[in-house]
C-alpha cells in the first residue's frame, strides 16, 4: 500500500551496504535478487566503515572471517529498541482489531506477475526497485515491495469476498525494495497496515483514515493528514485530465529535471511527487486534478471530507498529493510528522478500485494504508508496554539456592510475571549488577536463610528498599 514513506534510521538499526546480484524482472537467468547499484559489488567482503557504508575489499588471499555486518540497506534491531518495535506492532494490530480488521499473513515472496499486473509494469517500484529472482523451476518470484497486491491476491484466491463484505484485514511485516540506501530509506523495511475490500462507500474511506490517525495518536505521534482525490480512469475524469497534464508537461519539457522527463510517458501524475526544485516550480503552475474530477468523484470526495469532519479528524487538502503506485484511484492520503526532516511521511494510502480486475478477478473496490514502523518510532512512539517484560530477577546466594531460584522464576513466569536469573555462576554482587541490566524492577533474593524461612528478600532496584515476603505471597506482591 505504501509507496515507502518508510524507515528512517533508528538508534539500534544500523544499515550496511549489501553485495549486488544479477538478474532482471521476469528473467530466467538469475538465481538471486537483481542489481540496482553496480558499485555495490565489493561490499560483500568489505569491512564495515564507521558510517555504515562498508569499506574497501580485502586483498586477494585466504578467506577471512564471515562478514558480520548486515547487507547494505538493511539493519539489525537490537534490545532494548526491539522491545519498542514489538510494542508498536502489537499496539497497531490491537488497535486495528477494534475496528474489525483481522490479521492476515502472506508469503514474503510472490509470483512476479502479482506486482507487474497489480502495481503496474510502468511504475518505478516494478521497473527499478523489486528484488526479483527465478527458482529452480524457472518461475519468476519477487520479494514483496508492498502488501496491498498480495492481500488482494489472497482475497481472490480464497474467495474471502464471497463470505462477507467488506473484507477487513490487517498486517505487519517486512517489505523489500532495492533503492539506493540513504537516510530515511532501507532496502528492507517494516510496515503495519489495513485493507478494506468490497465497498465503494465514502464512509469506509473515512473509517480507514480514522483508524490510522487514531493509532498514530495512541502511539504518541502527532500526525498531519494530507488529503486529495486523484479521480478514476474515465474519459470524463482522470483520463481526460492526464491528457491535459501531459500536454502541459510536454510544453514545459525543457524546464523539467532530466529524471522527471521519462515520467511524462510512464506516469505523468508522479511529476507532482518530484523532489527536484526545477520540476517543483513547473508543477506549481500545472493544472490540478481536483479541478477536473467527474461528478461522481467530486461527490465521493466531498462525502469523505464530511465524514472526517464528523469524526473530528483534522486534515489538510493537498491537490499535489499523489501516490507512487499505479493502482490508486479517488481518495489518496498521507500522514506526516515532525522531527523527521525531509523524509517526513509516516505512511499513507488510498483507494484502488481497479486492482482486483487487474489481477484477473471481479470488480472489487478497496482502500487501505501502510505505515512505516521506523518512522513511527522516531516520531515519538510511547506506550507503557515498550520495555523488557522481565519484572523480577531472582538472585541465588550460594550454589544450594540455585534450584530454589529456578523454581521461583518458573513459578512467576507461569503466573504471567516475567522473571530471569543468573546462569553463569556469578557472585551475589555480579548477579545484582545483572539484575539492574535486565530491565526488571525487582531483585528476588534467596539463600539458605530464606529457604529455611520459606520466604524471599525483595529489593526494589529503583529505590533500594528491601522487605521480606513469604514465598506464597510473592506472586501477589509482584503483580502490578
Amino acid at each position: 500500500m505504501n509507496d515507502q514513506p518508510v524507515p528512517a534510521e533508528s538508534t539500534e538499526r544500523v544499515p550496511r551496504k549489501r553485495p549486488d546480484q544479477t538478474g532482471g524482472p521476469g528473467s530466467s537467468q538469475p538465481t538471486e535478487p537483481r542489481p540496482h547499484d553496480p558499485t555495490d559489488a565489493a561490499a560483500a567482503i568489505a569491512p564495515p566503515a564507521e558510517d555504515g557504508t562498508g569499506g574497501a575489499p580485502n586483498p586477494a588471499g585466504p578467506p577471512g572471517p564471515t562478514e558480520l555486518a548486515p547487507p547494505r540497506g538493511t539493519g539489525d534491531v537490537l534490545p532494548p529498541e526491539s522491545w519498542r518495535w514489538q510494542a508498536a506492532t502489537r499496539l497497531a494490530m490491537d488497535s486495528f482489531a477494534t475496528a474489525g480488521y483481522a490479521p492476515i499473513e502472506t508469503p514474503i515472496f510472490e509470483h512476479t506477475e502479482v506486482f507487474e499486473r497489480g502495481v503496474g509494469v510502468g511504475s518505478e517500484v516494478v521497473g527499478k526497485e523489486m528484488y526479483t529472482f527465478s527458482d529452480r523451476g524457472g518461475r519468476s518470484l519477487t520479494l514483496r515491495p508492498e502488501l496491498t497486491a498480495p492481500v488482494m491476491r489472497a482475497v481472490l484466491g480464497h474467495n474471502l469476498h464471497r463470505a462477507r463484505l467488506p473484507v477487513k484485514l490487517a498486517y505487519a511485516g517486512p517489505m523489500f525494495r532495492q533503492e539506493r540506501p540513504q537516510k530515511g530509506r532501507y532496502r528492507q523495511f517494516s510496515q503495519v497496515g489495513i485493507e478494506a475490500i468490497g465497498s465503494m462507500s465514502p464512509a469506509i474511506d473515512a473509517e480507514v483514515i480514522e483508524v490510522g490517525d487514531r493509532y498514530l495518536r495512541d502511539a504518541g505521534v502527532e500526525p498531519t493528514l494530507l488529503l486529495n482525490s486523484i479521480g478514476h480512469l474515465d474519459p470524463g475524469c482522470r483520463t481526460g485530465y492526464l491528457k491535459l497534464l501531459t500536454e502541459y508537461l510536454v510544453a514545459n519539457r525543457s524546464a523539467l529535471a532530466p529524471v522527471d522527463i521519462e515520467r511524462i510517458s510512464l506516469n505523468p501524475l508522479r511529476t507532482f511527487d518530484s523532489k527536484e526544485s526545477r520540476t517543483i516550480e513547473v508543477m506549481r503552475r500545472a493544472p490540478m486534478i481536483t479541478d477536473h474530477l467527474c461528478d461522481d468523484c467530486r461527490n465521493h470526495f466531498d462525502a469523505v471530507q464530511s465524514h472526517l469532519t464528523k469524526l473530528d479528524v483534522s486534515y489538510t487538502l493537498d491537490p499535489h498529493l499523489v501516490r507512487g503506485l499505479d493502482y490508486y484511484t479517488r481518495t489518496a492520503f498521507e500522514f506526516t510528522a515532525g522531527g523527521l526532516g525531509s523524509q517526513n511521511a509516516v505512511g499513507g494510502g488510498g483507494r484502488y478500485d481497479g486492482l482486483a480486475e487487474s489481477l484477473g478477478g471481479q470488480h472489487l473496490p478497496g482502500i487501505g494504508f501502510a505505515l512505516g514502523l521506523d518512522r513511527i518510532l522516531l516520531s515519538g512512539f510511547q506506550t507503557k508496554d515498550q520495555s523488557s517484560p522481565v519484572a523480577a530477577y531472582v538472585v541465588a546466594i550460594g550454589s544450594a539456592a540455585v534450584e530454589q531460584a529456578l523454581a521461583i522464576a518458573t513459578h512467576l513466569r507461569a503466573a504471567g510475571i516475567g522473571a530471569d536469573l543468573d546462569f553463569l555462576d556469578r557472585s551475589v554482587k555480579g548477579q545484582m549488577k545483572d539484575a539492574a541490566r535486565s530491565g526488571g524492577r525487582w531483585a528476588v533474593i534467596v539463600g539458605d536463610e530464606e529457604i529455611a524461612g520459606n520466604n524471599v528478600t525483595l529489593k526494589d532496584l529503583g529505590t533500594g528498599e528491601q522487605e521480606t515476603v513469604a514465598l506464597d505471597k510473592l506472586e501477589d506482591r509482584l503483580k502490578p
